[in-house]
């Protein structure tokens, strides 16, 4: 209560320190509206849209069953894997003999911004309807209204949040309040949440620190989210050469949570046996996370480069003992992230790209530990089929640089080529693991070839296509699904393809 207190005490000084007068206001308009297309080979395999990844706390455990459950976003029993399904067979369930799907989607965004003449003051509200598939069924909620007629109740609000300068600083120095964008690090938190954000910047330093309120529960205080961070980031300048360096920290307290958790040993039912009754059931705990993070990046004349290494721990505290075959109640996180970019611009207009990230991995669900990197809310990229690199970017296995509790191994090449002043062309290669062995003993994705491409019909409007080929390794096995035998999985996943297209205007 005395931390509550202190809060607002803090806000509503800061508040009054900086009342300012009115002035005449400029008001803009910026828009974003994406028609996009895909044609997959296996849609089964995404229709579990965001399964795993950000906002979930990820974790694995072990009652005293014997089994191990893991904790997941989306799950559909008896019907899909935990990665949908990667078996492309698997239609025939559903009358579709080779699950091939093909669709188109719109995604618009619309931002108004009240400015003061000298710039002092700023209102921001921005909307969204995300995501509509062609012909989609209904009309109120996220996603609907694309049937005949149209006619959906289906806008999100995205921003709502005024800032402005501080009056007691010379320099860039401002104070956000409300439902805002959060960019704390690309691999940890890069979302929008609601809550009150100071952030400056002079030519060698840029700031921030930051309170938010993840969930609210009104009538009970134990069940509210908080979440606070700051960063300094150091950004020299030489004659040839510019560097970032940035330190940040961040905690989490979580409370009063609950997620449902999955038996892994309903997903691995041998090749030609009846399967098991999908056995879950929902846990309620506190957790507390903290990261702590180094991030920059540096331009020597033609040489790029871009890192980050985050160290999170923290814990999970159980109402009861599921922990340590049901002997324990808590887990310990203890996981890192480490990411690189090192690239050349070999011309102008030609540049090669290599991208090597690396997330931890939990490999015992019965030891007490929770070793698996587990972010806030991002959007990553990283490759067309399985990551948020392709057109239809909101159609994907996962929104964090990891899969359920295994964590994960990327790397990539892709080289970057400005055809004409209008039109480039990337075409990438990557090789992807996972850091720890899924429930077959197994932790090779696959390898993926991919090819993006991009072109200036008009001024701001242009043509998007990306598309991927990803060839199965054995871990993608412990979730091929046989439609043949009920709700089996006969142990050897198909590769799959996504090929992506949209028309995009934004200004």
């Amino acid at each position: 209560m005395k931390r509550k207190f202190f809060i607002f005490l803090g806000f509503a000084f800061l508040v009054c320190l900086m009342a300012f007068p009115a002035y005449a206001v400029d008001f803009k308009i910026h828009a974003d509206i994406n028609n996009r297309f895909e044609v997959t080979n296996n849609t089964e395999a995404i229709v579990t849209q965001d399964f795993t990844g950000s906002k979930n706390n990820d974790f694995s455990i072990s009652p005293a069953n014997g089994r191990e459950y893991e904790s997941l976003k989306f799950f559909a029993p008896g019907e899909k894997g935990f990665l949908g399904n990667t078996n492309d067979d698997s239609g025939e369930a559903y009358g579709d003999e080779d699950n091939d799907h093909f669709w188109g989607e719109t995604k618009a965004r619309l931002r108004f911004e009240f400015t003061t003449d000298d710039n002092m003051a700023k209102g921001v509200w921005a909307m969204e309807v995300g995501n509509v598939k062609f012909g989609t069924p209904g009309s109120v909620g996220k996603g609907k209204g694309g049937s005949l007629s149209g006619d959906g109740v289906n806008t999100e609000t995205r921003f709502l949040y005024v800032d402005f300068q501080n009056p007691l600083v010379s320099h860039s120095s401002r104070l956000r309040l409300g439902l805002q964008p959060i960019g704390l690090n690309k691999w940890l938190w890069t979302e929008t949440a609601m809550g009150v954000r100071y952030f400056g910047s002079t030519p060698m330093l840029d700031y921030e620190a930051a309170w938010v309120r993840a969930e609210e529960n009104f009538t009970n205080e134990l069940e509210d989210d908080d979440a606070f961070f700051a960063k300094i980031t150091y950004k020299p300048k030489w004659e040839d050469l510019s560097l970032k360096l940035g330190l940040f920290f961040c905690m989490l307290s979580q409370g009063n949570d609950k997620s449902t958790v999955y038996s892994i040993h309903d997903m691995s039912t041998a090749a030609g046996t009846a399967p098991n009754t999908n056995d879950s059931f929902s846990v309620d705990y506190d957790e507390d996370d903290y990261w702590v993070g180094l991030d920059g990046g540096l331009q020597w004349r033609s040489f790029f480069a871009n890192w980050d290494f985050i160290y999170q721990w923290g814990d999970i505290d159980f109402d009861e003992n599921v922990v340590e075959n049901g002997t324990d109640d808590s887990l310990d996180r203890s996981a890192y992230f480490i990411h690189t970019d090192l690239g050349y611009h070999w011309t102008p207009k030609f540049t090669t790209t290599f991208t090597f990230w690396y997330a931890s991995g939990d490999d015992d669900p019965d030891d007490g530990d929770a070793d698996n990197y587990d972010n806030i809310d991002t959007d990553v990229p990283g490759d067309v089929v399985i990551f948020e690199e392709q057109v239809t970017d909101d159609n994907s296995w996962t929104d964090a640089p990891y899969l359920l509790d295994k964590g994960f191994i990327m790397f990539r090449l892709k080289a970057d080529y400005q055809v004409t002043k209008k039109w480039s062309i990337a075409p990438a290669v990557a090789y992807m693991l996972l850091a720890e062995d899924t429930y077959n003993g197994d932790d090779d994705v696959g390898w993926e070839m991919m090819l993006f491409s991009k072109y200036n019909i008009w001024k701001n409007l242009n043509f998007n296509f990306a598309a991927g080929y990803l060839v199965a390794g054995d871990a993608m096995d412990a979730w091929a699904q046989d439609a043949n035998v009920s709700n089996d999985y006969d142990g050897d996943a198909d590769d799959q393809w996504r090929v992506t297209a949209g028309i995009r205007f934004k200004f």
